[in-house]
């Protein structure tokens, strides 16, 4: 089990959450009578370490938790599924909050889904090296969308009613280009292994490339979660409680 941590960088005691993937995540309601899910701002469930760096790095105070399956039956994050890109980001977002097991009713669950848009059509996760360089291939020279879907369940206050709560959304989107990279880019970039786990295979952020540019919209959008947008849901939270 990792360190259970609130994510204002303090220790907690006794833990909110364990970080480790594995586990459950989230407050244990026979222990906690509100005094303690009051001293952070959400649930975040998510496994990825880039959010949880967006969201530290913003103030926001958290805990994690498990997420719910983000994808149907059948379907892995290595599929690029068919449809319209914004909207099945927007699913998996929805789908990631619901499956959430609640057990605090006083915090509200963020869950987040990141689709990467090459004119209308999905780029996944590539499942290994080649499927990396495809990818890229089919980004170079082009300039495509990149859509994060926030959703944020917001209990109601009666965790024996089911869907007794709300769901607040929001969709941000960027515009990013791609260059024509040099072989010696693509494989540099493809030794780092920094592409692994990334929608379209690439991460903007990352060091090992230099063929990726914010053309509008938020940086951190294409990163993996708009923090003005997490703002925003917590204030309507807020507004609607």
């Amino acid at each position: 089990m990792g360190l259970a941590v609130c994510f204002d960088g303090s220790r907690v005691d006794p833990p909110l959450c364990c970080v480790d993937s594995d586990s459950t995540c989230g407050l244990s309601a026979g222990r906690d009578d509100g005094s303690v899910a009051a001293s952070f701002d959400l649930y975040l469930a998510s496994k990825s370490p880039r959010r949880r760096e967006l969201l530290t790095r913003a103030g926001l105070r958290f805990a994690l938790c498990e997420p719910g399956a983000e994808y149907e039956v059948g379907v892995s994050e290595h599929d690029s599924e068919v449809g319209e890109p914004i909207l099945l980001a927007a699913a998996r977002a929805r789908r990631k909050a619901l499956g959430v097991v609640m057990v605090n009713s006083h915090v509200p669950v963020l869950a987040v889904d990141t689709v990467v848009d090459l004119a209308g059509c999905e780029l996944g996760k590539a499942c290994d090296r080649d499927a990396a360089a495809a990818f890229l291939a089919r980004l170079a020279g082009h300039t495509h969308q990149v859509h994060t879907a926030h959703c944020l369940c917001v209990p109601g206050g009666n965790p024996s009613v089911p869907g007794d709560g709300k769901l607040l959304e929001e969709v941000a989107s960027s515009v990013v280009t791609c260059d024509q990279p040099t072989p010696a880019q693509i494989q540099r970039y493809l030794d780092s292994d920094e592409w692994q786990g990334k929608a379209g295979a690439y991460g903007i952020q990352d060091p090992a490339q230099d063929f990726l540019r914010l053309v509008s919209g938020s940086f951190d959008t294409v990163v993996g979660l708009h923090v003005e947008a997490v703002r925003r849901l917590l204030l309507a939270a807020g507004e609607c409680a």
